[in-house]
């Protein structure tokens, strides 16, 4: 796609306001669901009704990282809901459109609009694992390394085989580490995980910086913010929960009463964000204000380095 188009873009900064010092690319989760799903498994850059729903979901995700970066996410034809239950080899045919789109949206970005600041890569869900995609194939690149500061992949599955097989992909193990991937998925127990979530997953605790199953209480939680729509409507609940790793299978575990509370809650919450009872779209909002803060860290860290 022309991603010179400003159309193609859900966010780009307004060139009038103050420049930041390092930018975000943020690519947003799957919200495209088609009656024709074994048709039409791609979503349309010329539905404005799906491209208002993905502007909405980057403006709620992706305020965390835009109070500190320049914020920059593209549309992509992205992948519909019908992939979770389609076949491994289907689904793999049917992502390289979706990739292509994000690493010809983040070639441009650099080419365009980078200027040459540091970055951080931002996602959720399908949007971390066409980010996953690009550090994989195009990372290897000292020069992108170099301009990393960090990748939220969040909601998506890492393994311990992808840091073996691609030596220049490292975990985070600090609050303020850089060229680092944090990823988590989040549960609570009884409730039923994603189909991605792959055997021999690694997860970070976004609470303590730990991989391991040392529980942090809620007390180091800053606050969830369970929904956001503008500045006028927000639903922020400071320490909501605390969460350890469960290392046996590689993701992130909440409070029972936390996901007992979100379980009873009023009907958006289990019709929109807890789909099948999963806790997936709440993944970023049960530890916002802590993301939000450790993004100022590392990016502060980063900038604190000595010039080569």
């Amino acid at each position: 796609m022309d991603y010179s188009k400003k159309s193609l873009w859900a966010f780009l900064p307004n060139r009038k306001s103050e420049t930041k010092p390092v930018d975000v690319f943020y690519v947003y989760p799957t919200i495209y669901a088609h009656p024709f799903q074994k048709k039409r498994h791609h979503m349309s850059m010329r539905n404005p009704i799906y491209l208002w729903v993905a502007k909405g979901m980057s403006a709620w995700q992706g305020q965390l990282f835009a109070r500190h970066c320049n914020f920059y996410a593209p549309h992509y034809r992205q992948l519909g809901t019908e992939s979770f239950k389609m076949p491994l080899p289907e689904v793999m045919r049917a992502e390289r459109m979706p990739y292509e789109d994000v690493r010809d949206a983040f070639y441009y970005y650099l080419e365009h609009y980078n200027n040459g600041r540091p970055f951080i890569l931002a996602g959720h869900s399908q949007g971390s694992a066409m980010l996953l995609q690009l550090m994989r194939r195009e990372f290897s690149d000292p020069r992108l390394q170099k301009k990393l500061v960090a990748a939220y992949l969040i909601g998506f599955s890492l393994t311990r085989r992808d840091f073996k097989r691609y030596p220049h992909l490292r975990l985070a193990g600090a609050a303020d580490d850089t060229g680092v991937i944090i990823s988590y998925n989040t549960t609570a127990h009884g409730l039923p995980l994603m189909r991605f979530i792959r055997p021999d997953s690694l997860c970070v605790n976004p609470l303590n910086w730990r991989h391991d199953s040392v529980y942090a209480d809620k007390s180091k939680n800053d606050g969830a913010v369970l929904f956001q729509f503008g500045k006028r409507f927000k639903y922020e609940v400071p320490h909501y929960t605390g969460a350890y790793v469960d290392e046996a299978r590689g993701v992130l575990m909440i409070d029972d009463d936390a996901a007992y509370e979100l379980y009873k809650a009023r009907w958006f919450f289990k019709k929109f964000l807890m789909n099948r009872g999963s806790l997936h779209m709440l993944d970023i909002a049960l530890f916002y204000k802590n993301l939000e803060r450790n993004v100022g860290e590392r990016i502060a860290a980063y900038l604190s380095r000595p010039s080569e």
